[in-house]
């Protein structure tokens, strides 16, 4: 069915596009070949919630005493709050009652949010309706939103659905569908929850040299929708290895077309790179990323969590931190996910003494006031969404007012595109 035959059936009062997407995005992934698509209807889809699909997971949460209250931290607090009966996002997401955890703290900061996914990597997710409502108790006021271009896959001989990317060695592949969800989604809401978020495109292949025209058919099927592109990974340790093809490098030529992109369009790229491989403290990494920094110095890029996943373990991390900014004035740094609470709260479930403090981090972020940006990282699931913003509270009581205000709010709102109405 062509473009054409979409706008005659939704002349005769047939299938929407929407609809169309809504059923086909469920099977629409991308992998080094090309794109492979499916049609899935929501009768499967009520059949796979039957069997427990969703995606729940640990908290790495920190103590006051500064130790992890999960000490295997196996899972990541941004899947915390899926129960095993999620409908997918293409599904009736706005009619799911879908619980959300006060906050712990008195609201204090408004904050805009710079890393968020619609959904989980099963490509489910609580919807927007949800998403809203924690935010608003969380002191939210807009959030940068992606989907998740990576997807978990459900083998043959495998009896329960995975929840998660680690739930098994089955293996994960990149999902340009993810998109499509986050988009019709998005502008199905009414014109005060569409203004509250910041869209990201990140369905690409980072080891495809066609990413960019995949984006660029983006930037043409939803004009001045894209505010952003990202998270795209590159260097993700178990999730990049579990990935069909090599593990993508952040210096590669499809990321280098990636980033001529976004210079043209003025959209930021955010990646996660990690700094090193897991299990070492040899820097491995650091130099594909100055090399991405140096080769197109007008795309701006945003580090996610500085480099750090889980088992990512290295000394001098802040150090390390101002060197880059100092030398590429392209750079910005999402803090969130991991990094915040191992590095900044010393909340290591192994205790690795990696030799800084908040302190030195509130100094860091007051030398680069203009650079920094913090992001809640949650992964299609609301339930723990106020507390994993609050928790920067203890960060963000430290800096200067007006460095708090930058780094919650208008370093972000400087980074993304903007467009006339």
């Amino acid at each position: 069915m062509g473009e054409g035959d979409f706008m005659a059936e939704e002349g005769k009062g047939g299938m929407t596009r929407r609809d169309f997407l809504g059923i086909a995005t469920a099977g629409l992934g991308a992998t080094a070949g090309g794109v492979v698509a499916s049609l899935v209807t929501r009768q499967i889809d009520k059949t796979v919630e039957s069997e427990g699909v969703g995606a729940t997971g640990g908290t790495t949460g920190v103590e006051g005493n500064g130790k992890a209250t999960d000490p295997l931290a196996d899972l990541p607090s941004d899947n915390v709050g899926a129960s095993d009966a999620v409908p997918s996002s293409v599904a009736d997401t706005e009619a799911t009652d879908v619980e959300v955890e006060a906050p712990s703290e008195t609201i204090r900061y408004d904050i805009v949010d710079s890393h968020l996914h619609y959904v989980d990597f099963i490509q489910r997710s609580d919807g927007f309706a949800a998403l809203t409502d924690a935010m608003d108790l969380a002191g939210v006021s807009r959030a940068v939103i992606f989907g998740l271009g990576i997807a978990k896959q459900w083998d043959e001989d495998v009896d329960r659905a995975p929840k998660y990317y680690l739930s098994n060695d089955s293996r994960c592949y990149y999902y340009s569908g993810t998109d499509f969800i986050v988009a019709e989604e998005l502008l199905a809401q009414p014109a005060e929850v569409r203004d509250r978020f910041l869209p990201f495109c990140c369905g690409i292949n980072g080891n495809d040299r066609f990413a960019a025209e995949h984006i660029r058919q983006l930037l043409r099927l939803y004009p001045k929708f894209w505010r952003g592109i990202g998270e795209i990974m590159s260097r993700h340790d178990d999730l990049t290895a579990l990935t069909y093809g090599e593990p993508p490098h952040l210096d590669h030529p499809a990321f280098k077309g990636v980033f001529d992109l976004g210079a043209e369009e003025g959209l930021p790229v955010l990646v996660h790179h990690n700094i090193t491989a897991q299990n070492t403290e040899e820097v491995l990494y650091r130099d594909e990323l100055e090399r991405a920094l140096a080769y197109n110095p007008e795309c701006k890029i945003i580090w996610a969590h500085v480099g750090i996943s889980r088992r990512i373990e290295i000394k001098n991390l802040p150090k390390i931190a101002d060197v880059l900014l100092n030398a590429h004035p392209n750079l910005w740094i999402d803090i969130s996910w991991v990094v915040y609470d191992y590095y900044m709260l010393n909340g290591f479930p192994n205790r690795y003494p990696d030799g800084s403090t908040l302190d030195d981090w509130a100094d860091l972020i007051e030398t680069h006031p203009d650079r920094f940006m913090v992001g809640s990282d949650k992964v299609g699931h609301w339930k723990t969404y106020p507390a994993e913003v609050v928790k920067y509270y203890r960060l963000l009581d430290k800096l200067k007012p007006e460095t708090a205000r930058m780094i919650t709010k208008e370093n972000i709102l400087s980074v993304v595109k903007t467009y006339d109405n």
